[in-house]
């Protein structure tokens, strides 16, 4: 009898190894990719609730909002801002990373929204919801942020 590993042996070894560290890496891109949209998601209500403390606080001696951008000549993004919307009164830009955009159902592409909160109440001017979707060959995954009229912000 002869000792030793066939060719066959070691081909179907190989074909093995090369299926298992290929489901492998595709699931930790799922996993990295689902926890973009969830820090992302996150980014956005701590944003959220920095403009209405802000407000709550008269910080500026004005009141604070989020602006959320789908543009279609720029990245997708939201920003801190105090008063009126402008790029000179905006606090902090945020894009959203390349594979995470707004639903069109709520930002549609070509708009923005603003999400105003009042001095002092810390009540937004109206309620908002914005969507976040996960992209992958297709949609993959979803995120909604609630701004209620009473102020709570939810995700």
């Amino acid at each position: 009898m002869r000792r030793g590993v066939t060719f066959i042996e070691i081909l179907l070894v190989v074909a093995i190894t090369a299926i298992l560290a290929g489901v492998t890496v595709v699931n930790l891109l799922g996993k990295r990719s689902g926890l973009e949209l969830q820090t992302t998601t996150r980014q956005i209500v701590a944003l959220l609730r920095e403009a209405q403390s802000n407000s709550i606080n008269q910080a500026s001696s004005t009141s604070w909002g989020v602006r959320f951008e789908n543009g279609t000549s720029t990245a997708p993004f939201y920003a801190l801002f105090f008063g009126a919307y402008a790029t000179t009164t905006r606090s902090g830009y945020y894009r959203l990373p390349p594979n995470v955009r707004y639903a069109t159902s709520s930002i549609p592409q070509g708009s923005s929204t603003n999400v105003l909160f009042s001095q002092i109440t810390g009540f937004p001017l109206a309620t908002t919801t914005v969507v976040l979707e996960l992209l992958g060959g297709g949609t993959v995954a979803s995120s909604v942020i609630q701004v209620s009229r009473n102020g709570s912000i939810t995700h």
